[in-house]
Formats: structure tokens, sequence, C-alpha cells
């Protein structure tokens, strides 16, 4: 299969709508592939990873990148 990665910019937005969209994204992906989701939002750090383990997906990494935090999530076995 091919690798499939998407960047989610979602930079201004407050939690949970960041995971949310996650959630979609991983839909157009069916559920497998990866996902950086760029957020603004200190709050993402720890709602992220906890519901993102809860329906399936792995946080990969979270780093700082100037003035906004990058999420890596993978999701290799579907929806």
């Amino acid at each position: 299969m091919e690798n499939r990665e998407l960047i989610l910019d979602t930079r201004g937005q407050q939690c949970p709508k960041p995971f949310i969209e996650l959630v979609k994204a991983f839909m157009k992906l069916e559920g497998r592939g990866v996902v950086k989701v760029y957020t603004d939002d200190e709050t993402c750090m720890s709602v992220i990873p906890k519901h993102a383990e809860e329906v399936g997906f792995q946080v990969v990494s979270m780093e700082r990148v100037e003035s906004y935090i990058v999420i890596t999530v993978k999701m290799e076995g579907g929806l």
C-alpha cells in the first residue's frame, strides 16, 4: 500500500476541533497513513494523545516549531 500523509493545519482552532478534524482526515485516508496536526492550542498536547489512543491512532511525535506544535499521528489498521 502506498504511504499516505496529510498535513492538517488547525492553528487558530481550539480543542476538541483539531481532534475532530484529525478523525475526518483519517476517514479520507481510509484509516491508513500519517497525519501531521499543526496547532497553537496547548490543550491539544494532552487531548489528542488521550483520545487518539481510545480510537486506535498512534501518536508518533509531538514537537514545538516556532509558535506552534506539530503532532504526528499514525493509523495502520483501517477504520
